[in-house]
């Protein structure tokens, strides 16, 4: 079969192709059972938490009064409320679940970019390489928190100048959170390659509109109640099949492309999802 061309449209469909890869593979289910398991308990843990408190924060934060209007304006607040705070608890339970679930993250998608390309990173263990990594991966992951920080800062800044910054804010805003979405579940195998963070900023802005789709399609499986409790390790897959499409159609930075070429890749994929 022909190999898929990742694109800004084509992104959008990653989560749903990590999705049909993951069924397509049923020996995968043990590195995907774990996680949810874990999500399924983090989830009610966030969810019941808020629940228990809605009606106390809400009385807390909106205005009540005598007479139909005020009963009203209270049920209308309380609902954008409802959804503000569903929001909230699924970017916590993401950044929370995506710590916390890392190390599985990984070894999923290490299988599944094994199982996809035929390839597999053989490396043996030596403690010594093995610190020396995890420094790299703090200083990566520094350098990735520091880039969204500055980014979340300007874009925030634009409020400042109404009604035009706030506009510009309202377009800005969403765009920004898919991308860093998009790098962070792409972000596993680029690591698992050693990719350095120079070499992975290249990538992400290299294809950049690709990655903003495939968080907007991350993002709308995250907000789906009990489809998210799956939407991590399906995001992990998907973006491991992008990466790996990425790397087939030459679209990494030299450097990047140099690090991820690992064993002479295959004709063509094993399996195809």
């Amino acid at each position: 079969m022909p190999r898929p061309r990742p694109g800004p449209v084509g992104g959008f469909f990653y989560p749903l192709r990590g999705l049909r890869f993951l069924l397509r593979h049923p020996r995968l289910a043990t590195y995907v059972a774990i996680p949810v398991a874990i999500n399924t308990v983090l989830f009610s843990v966030f969810a019941w938490f808020a629940g228990s408190r809605f009606g106390r924060w809400l009385d807390a934060i909106v205005p009540q009064g005598e007479g139909w209007f005020w009963s009203v304006l209270y049920y209308l607040l309380g609902a954008l409320f409802a959804v503000l705070l569903f929001l909230v608890i699924v970017y916590a339970f993401t950044l929370v679940g995506n710590l916390i679930l890392a190390p599985f993250n990984d070894l999923l998608s290490e299988k599944v970019e094994w199982i996809y390309t035929g390839n597999r990173l053989e490396e043996s263990f030596r403690l010594g390489p093995f610190v020396k990594d995890l420094a790299r991966s703090f200083r990566a992951e520094l350098g990735r928190m520091l880039f969204y920080g500055i980014g979340l800062l300007t874009i925030l800044s634009l409020n400042l100048f109404p009604p035009i910054g706030t506009a510009l804010y309202t377009v800005v805003m969403p765009v920004f959170t898919f991308f860093f979405l998009g790098w962070e579940y792409m972000d596993y195998p680029m690591e698992r390659w050693h990719i350095p963070f120079s070499a992975k900023r290249a990538v992400v802005l290299r294809n950049g509109p690709t990655l903003v789709s495939f968080g907007a399609g991350a993002a709308l499986l995250l907000i789906v109640p009990l489809l998210n409790l799956l939407a991590i390790p399906v995001c992990v897959a998907g973006g491991t099949l992008l990466f790996c499409d990425l790397r087939a159609a030459a679209r990494l930075p030299a450097e990047a492309l140099a690090r991820a070429s690992g064993p002479a890749p295959p004709a063509a994929h094993r399996s195809d999802p």
